[in-house]
């Protein structure tokens, strides 16, 4: 779980340092009503583990995100990952694998809201 830490703490300490705050406002601030669902898109393929998000998510609100887009990011990520999905498709149909796709999708978006 260090390893994971320590992951999530270098990406947060880049993204706090080195991002600007104008471009998280613009893309992730709690003006823009496309940034949840964006969110929660982006959070789904990476491998993200709740180590991980928590110390990238709180530098991101630092600079500026949105709490709710923060929580779809959070969810998105946690909830589904290339690596998990392709183990899914290893033993379900294809129309399962998507609307467990389509579920970790719509509770991220609603939850961010």
């Amino acid at each position: 779980m260090l390893l994971y830490l320590l992951i999530g703490v270098s990406v947060g300490a880049a993204i706090y340092g080195i991002l600007p705050n104008d471009v998280i406002v613009a893309v992730a601030g709690p003006g823009n009503p496309f940034s949840i669902p964006v969110a929660a898109l982006i959070g789904i393929p990476p491998y993200i583990r709740a180590e991980t998000i928590i110390p990238i998510g709180i530098a991101l609100i630092d600079k500026g995100m949105g709490l709710g887009t923060a929580i779809a990011l959070l969810i998105g990520g946690a909830g589904a990952s290339i690596p998990e999905v392709s183990m899914l498709a290893g033993i379900f149909k294809r129309r399962l694998v998507l609307a467990f796709l389509f579920t970790i999708l719509f509770v991220a978006v609603i939850t961010g809201c």
